[in-house]
């Protein structure tokens, strides 16, 4: 329960670099700390079962045992009402929302996230008001911002089916990489100066690592995901001696796909 006044948060996500930085960014605010971290399943659940804390944050993706894992656990030990539980995963399909409105979850999010905006959530679960209230005033977002979450919806169902892990670091430079060039075409002709750097940007990493990164993730998909859709999708404009597309080639198949299919107007 809450200790000196200040609200308890578990989190629990194998980046670890994530958790020290969402963990300072707790410590930096009122009546909000974090208690606890885990990187794995196992030593989640028990930090959750030991500690009685105030909110959850859970990733899906987890070694050893599974986000959903958890929610089984903390549903047969009934205490999963204890407590508010938040999602932050870069694993959030369609399919994957509708699973989880099986269990008592009060907020989720897609990565990459604001951590100043998961703070805000935190507070507002807190204060114990009507969520239905507080739907009324966003649960009307603009245009602009419902076509976006259909279209990263789209994006990510587009990789699962192409067969790219979704635990892999490449999967999330991909996904955003793909999201930007639908935004602005011409950021693949400048994949190098200016897409690279965008991404390495938002993920505090290097331009060198991004690129090596999707490269590495469409060569998994190329190789040992789902063909059959591959071959479909990508037919012919790929040349059978060139073999897998490059990353631009790749990204702006996609995305130029993504912008026909939603009638937005080329750069």
């Amino acid at each position: 329960m809450q200790k000196n006044d200040l609200t308890e948060v578990i989190i629990v996500d194998q980046d670890q670099d994530f958790t020290k930085k969402f963990k300072q960014e707790l410590k930096d605010s009122e009546k909000l700390e974090c208690i606890a971290t885990a990187n794995d399943g196992y030593s989640g659940l028990e930090l959750i079962l030991e500690e009685d804390p105030d909110h959850v944050v859970i990733d899906l993706i987890l070694p050893n045992m599974d986000g959903l894992s958890i929610l089984d656990r903390l549903q047969e030990e009934n205490i999963i009402d204890d407590f508010n539980v938040i999602i932050l995963s870069s694993f959030l399909n369609e399919k994957m929302i509708n699973l989880l409105q099986n269990y008592e979850i009060d907020y989720f999010m897609s990565k990459p996230v604001d951590l100043t905006c998961v703070k805000r959530r935190i507070k507002d679960l807190n204060k114990d008001y009507d969520f239905t209230q507080y739907a009324q005033k966003v649960a009307e977002p603009s245009m602009e911002e419902d076509k976006n979450t259909i279209i990263n919806l789209e994006i990510t169902n587009l990789l699962d089916e192409f067969g790219v892990p979704a635990n892999i670091r490449g999967y999330l430079y991909l996904r955003n990489a793909i999201f930007l060039s639908i935004s602005d075409l011409n950021l693949v002709n400048s994949i190098t100066k200016k897409l690279y750097p965008e991404i390495a940007g938002k993920f505090e990493t290097e331009s060198n690592r991004v690129e090596r990164a999707i490269r590495h993730a469409i060569k998994v998909a190329w190789e040992r995901g789902n063909q059959r859709k591959i071959a479909e999708y990508f037919g012919y404009s790929i040349s059978e001696t060139i073999g897998r597309p490059t990353n631009a080639q790749f990204i702006a198949k996609v995305a130029d796909n993504f912008r026909l299919k939603n009638n937005m107007i080329i750069n």
